[in-house]
Protein backbone atom coordinates (compact mmCIF):
# COMPACT_ATOMS: atom_id res chain seq x y z
CA UNK A 1 0.00 0.00 0.00
CA UNK A 2 2.79 2.42 0.86
CA UNK A 3 4.64 1.82 -2.41
CA UNK A 4 1.60 2.23 -4.65
CA UNK A 5 1.42 6.06 -4.61
CA UNK A 6 5.02 6.25 -5.82
CA UNK A 7 4.34 3.62 -8.49
CA UNK A 8 1.22 5.46 -9.63
CA UNK A 9 3.15 8.72 -9.82
CA UNK A 10 5.86 7.08 -11.94
CA UNK A 11 3.27 5.52 -14.25
CA UNK A 12 1.52 8.86 -14.67
CA UNK A 13 4.83 10.53 -15.53
CA UNK A 14 5.62 7.82 -18.10
CA UNK A 15 2.13 8.14 -19.54
CA UNK A 16 2.51 11.89 -19.89
CA UNK A 17 5.84 11.46 -21.65
CA UNK A 18 4.37 9.02 -24.17
CA UNK A 19 1.38 11.29 -24.76
CA UNK A 20 3.73 14.20 -25.46
CA UNK A 21 5.65 12.11 -27.96
CA UNK A 22 2.42 11.09 -29.66
CA UNK A 23 1.32 14.72 -29.90
CA UNK A 24 4.47 15.70 -31.82
CA UNK A 25 3.61 16.23 -35.51
CA UNK A 26 7.16 15.25 -36.51
CA UNK A 27 6.44 11.72 -35.29
CA UNK A 28 3.70 11.31 -37.88
CA UNK A 29 5.86 12.70 -40.66
CA UNK A 30 8.38 9.96 -39.98
CA UNK A 31 5.52 7.46 -39.61
CA UNK A 32 5.97 3.76 -39.32
CA UNK A 33 6.82 1.43 -36.51
CA UNK A 34 7.61 4.08 -33.88
CA UNK A 35 3.98 5.24 -33.83
CA UNK A 36 2.76 1.68 -33.30
CA UNK A 37 5.29 1.15 -30.51
CA UNK A 38 4.25 4.33 -28.71
CA UNK A 39 0.56 3.50 -29.08
CA UNK A 40 1.17 0.06 -27.59
CA UNK A 41 3.22 1.57 -24.77
CA UNK A 42 0.38 4.00 -24.11
CA UNK A 43 -2.16 1.17 -23.89
CA UNK A 44 0.12 -0.85 -21.61
CA UNK A 45 0.72 2.10 -19.28
CA UNK A 46 -2.98 2.92 -19.12
CA UNK A 47 -3.77 -0.69 -18.20
CA UNK A 48 -1.03 -0.84 -15.60
CA UNK A 49 -2.17 2.46 -14.10
CA UNK A 50 -5.77 1.25 -13.96
CA UNK A 51 -4.62 -1.93 -12.21
CA UNK A 52 -2.53 0.04 -9.72
CA UNK A 53 -5.45 2.33 -8.86
CA UNK A 54 -7.75 -0.66 -8.38
CA UNK A 55 -5.19 -2.36 -6.14
CA UNK A 56 -4.73 0.83 -4.11
CA UNK A 57 -8.49 1.18 -3.62
CA UNK A 58 -8.81 -2.46 -2.58
CA UNK A 59 -5.97 -2.18 -0.07
CA UNK A 60 -7.38 1.03 1.37
CA UNK A 61 -10.76 -0.62 1.76
CA UNK A 62 -9.13 -3.50 3.64
CA UNK A 63 -7.27 -1.17 5.99
CA UNK A 64 -10.53 0.64 6.80
CA UNK A 65 -12.10 -2.66 7.81
CA UNK A 66 -9.37 -3.40 10.33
Amino acid sequence: LHALPERIEALEADLEQVQQQLSDPALYQAGGERIKQLQQTLRDLEQELETAYARWEALEALTRLE
